[in-house]
């Protein structure tokens, strides 16, 4: 019997599991230093209060950022329009930043075992996240149609910084995973055109997915929301895991068409979990439901994106049950 990482990672490889273990009792995210560290003395907290290495404020909203996490802070602008990120943006000092001394606390601190874990280095606010956390979702969107130009010089610069950042992961952490982080989606569409996305983001997750995978490591997406449309072109890049594939998604479909080329980690119905008055049953009956609808049809574990620990609790619980015993069915 293969354990929860060899387990986890068979099905992040398209490869044969003998069960499917729960993602957040079994995968570590280790969070990159130079995407949202916020200085508190001789402490770095990547979901504290403060200002991050870029200049951008952010507000905690609770004491577990697992459940809790933080946000960019009300009316917060970095600056106001596209063309002027060269003057404005300064991109973190990687050469002169204490990284593999960060990772090694953050390994301590969240009591990380290469053995038995498995080890992702996230990174999080890829190139639109970062510049809708600077100049605010609405001149964000804007900039695509105003200054097409300076977005994709924007990108561009973003994807050379990306690129060191999982050179240097692989460098001073040697994950197993590299879990990218940019949202796409909103509940029910994406928050552009995928045409857009195809000539602004795609380019650059090809080159993600190309390095990532020349280093021997695997390429895991997180997305909110629904982005059903791109992928087929998530596949062609060779994104090899995507998250956390909402329930707004046509889940049948993409594991009927694409579940033997990419993992599918989602499925749960956040918002049932999550509500103060769902029950415990109520949380195992939907774990039974989503696993036992998707498990044989392609590479998928369960997956969503909690707010609230009890609940979470309840859930990584059935999903480890329950998970032992899908593929017996």
């Amino acid at each position: 019997m293969q354990t929860n990482k060899e387990a986890l990672l068979a099905l992040y490889r398209g490869e044969k599991a003998d069960f499917i273990p729960e993602v957040y009792s079994t995968q570590k995210d280790v969070v990159f230093p130079g995407d949202r560290y916020i200085e508190l003395g001789d402490k770095f907290d990547p979901y504290g209060t403060g200002p991050d290495a870029w200049g951008v404020l952010w507000t905690n909203q609770g004491p577990n950022p697992m459940v809790d996490g933080n946000t960019v802070a009300k009316d917060f602008r970095l600056f106001q329009e596209m063309d002027e990120w060269k003057d404005k943006v300064k991109f973190p000092p990687l050469d002169f930043m204490p990284i593999e001394q960060i990772f090694q606390g953050m390994c301590a601190g969240m009591h990380v075992n290469p053995e038995t874990d498995v080890v992702s280095c996230l990174i999080l606010s890829g190139q639109f996240e970062r510049m809708n956390q600077m100049i605010g979702m609405e001149n964000a969107l804007c900039a695509f149609y105003e200054y097409p130009e300076e977005v994709h010089e924007f990108f561009e610069a973003m994807c050379q910084y990306k690129l060191k950042c999982i050179d240097l992961a692989y460098k001073y952490l040697k994950p197993d995973v590299i879990h990218m982080h940019d949202d796409w989606g909103t509940n029910n569409n994406m928050f552009f055109s995928p045409e857009l996305w195809r000539e602004f983001v795609k380019p650059l997750e090809k080159r993600y997915a190309d390095r990532i995978h020349e280093l021997g490591m695997i390429y895991q997406h997180h997305s909110c929301g629904y982005i059903t449309q791109i992928v087929p072109d998530l596949v062609e890049i060779g994104v090899d895991v995507i998250e956390p594939m909402s329930i707004s998604n046509d889940l049948d479909l993409i594991l009927e068409k694409y579940g033997d080329k990419i993992t599918i980690c989602g499925g749960i119905d956040n918002q049932l979990i999550d509500h103060e008055d769902t029950t415990e049953e109520q949380i195992q009956a939907e774990v039974h439901r989503a696993m036992d609808a998707y498990a044989k049809k392609g590479r998928y574990v369960p997956y969503y994106i909690p707010a609230m620990e009890q609940k979470l609790g309840i859930y990584i619980e059935e999903v480890n049950r329950y998970g032992r015993t899908i593929f017996e069915k």
